[in-house]
């Protein structure tokens, strides 16, 4: 059953991402005044958007939480499901604590974020070449900028201050859509490689 395991791991994990991509999309532009330069991600959470983001986000972590737990079962090791499965704690957190409620929210963000990059290295394993290099390289990208990002970290609502030339928005977006980038491209490979060896199913 490891094929079907992993198509159904595959389905959950790129649904999971391409609603949220959808639901982000939708929510900046039904927000007045956003800007994804200036803006954290999470401010759409708050306004009048915060119904669509805070179910999206949260749907984001269940269909993860959902793919690790599926993947897990083909009994391929414990690792990589286990750090799959706390990014997807991490987005569920972001969803039910909103922005308002801190320090919970930057908390289960910080978990989404750091271990959405962990994850994403710790594929490696489960792709041939080239994918899983791609895999690995996301979740540097998504690890470096995180770093990058603490400068940022307080900054006021609107706050225009720049740092590397990008404001906070923008660099925001530099840690957390590569991990939207794998959480697809991780999901259509698994997927994709199941339909090419149904002999194991």
């Amino acid at each position: 059953m490891k094929t079907n395991n992993h198509a159904l791991s595959g389905y959950l994990i790129f649904i999971g991402g391409i609603q949220w991509f959808i639901g982000l999309l939708a929510a900046e532009s039904w927000y007045p005044g956003y800007s994804s330069r200036i803006d954290y991600v999470s401010e759409l959470g708050l306004g009048p958007t915060a119904v669509l983001y805070n179910a999206s986000v949260f749907l984001l972590g269940a269909f993860i939480v959902a793919g690790a737990y599926v993947f897990l079962s083909a009994g391929e090791g414990r690792i990589f499901p286990v750090l799959l499965s706390i990014t997807g704690i991490g987005a569920m957190g972001v969803g039910i604590f909103s922005g308002y409620m801190q320090p919970m929210h930057s908390i289960f963000t910080l978990i989404a974020i750091m271990f959405g990059s962990f994850a994403a290295m710790a594929s490696y394993k489960h792709q041939k070449k080239p994918m899983a290099y791609i895999s690995l390289i996301l979740g540097l990208m998504v690890f470096i900028a995180s770093i990058v990002f603490l400068p940022y970290l307080g900054l006021p609502t609107g706050s225009t201050e720049t740092f590397l030339g990008m404001a906070k928005g923008s660099l925001e977006r530099w840690a957390i859509y590569p991990i939207l980038a794998w959480c697809m491209s991780f999901g259509s490979y698994l997927v994709g490689s199941a339909n090419n060896n149904p002999a194991q199913s």
